[in-house]
């Protein structure tokens, strides 16, 4: 009986530690950064990006997610989300 109940806490411990090491859905990051429109404010709803690509004084910020990455242009105050480049 104690072993069932160690081996069940054991898997459930062990799902609860994978599901850390996946990516985040992509409705959720969206769900999250809607209405922001600063780099500040995303940066705050979803942390900071996976991926930091610059063009001069373009950024280009990407976030890994499942169902697709999602991408957001910086330039000062000002981020817009784009489609990623490959």
């Amino acid at each position: 009986m104690f072993s069932r109940r160690i081996t069940y806490i054991g898997g459930l411990f062990f799902c609860l530690l994978l599901g850390g090491c996946f990516d985040p859905a992509q409705n959720e990051l969206l769900e999250k950064v809607r209405g922001a429109n600063t780099p500040s404010e995303i940066e705050t709803a979803i942390g900071k990006p996976d991926e930091i690509h610059e063009r001069g004084a373009l950024k280009i910020w990407r976030y890994y997610a499942s169902g697709g990455d999602i991408c957001f242009s910086a330039v000062g105050s000002i981020a817009l989300r784009m489609v990623c480049p490959q």
